[in-house]
């Protein structure tokens, strides 16, 4: 009887330690970092009734970092410092929101690059939305 009862506790520790390990139960999860920033200067003066959002400028990268170039349209003044991003996040797919702050103080319209960088994207595979002063701007498949 002694022996079984040795034999039974030795396989219950054996299984206790067994079970036991170093590594996490859960892995932390790092919250996605955003940047934004207007790259500076008017890329080139457009007419509005050139203006056509399907002839895109979008171009991005994608391994550690996802770096996304874009084309907004804005009046050429000022010509800094008049865009404000926002970005959200559901599942696959990434939503960003630029708004135009400026006075529109000139007769003429510019091409403006919004530059754009998330870190801590987990996904391979992405659906990027950019809407641009309440108007749909681009849907593009992004894959790292």
């Amino acid at each position: 009887m002694k022996t079984k009862l040795a034999i039974y506790l030795a396989l219950l520790f054996s299984v206790f330690i067994l079970s036991c390990s170093n590594s996490d139960v859960t892995k932390p999860v790092n919250e996605t970092e955003f940047s934004a920033q207007q790259i500076p200067g008017c890329n080139k003066p457009i007419s509005l009734a050139k203006i056509n959002y399907l002839d895109s400028c979008f171009a991005y990268t994608f391994n550690d970092t996802l770096k996304v170039d874009f084309c907004v349209a804005g009046n050429c003044c000022p010509d800094s410092n008049r865009f404000v991003t926002d970005y959200s996040i559901s599942n696959d797919t990434i939503f960003v929101a630029v708004s135009d702050t400026a006075k529109n103080l000139c007769h003429c319209t510019c091409s403006y690059i919004i530059h754009l960088e998330l870190t801590n994207l987990y996904e391979k595979q992405y659906l990027f939305y950019c809407d641009y002063d309440s108007m749909f701007l681009y849907k593009e498949n992004i894959y790292k």
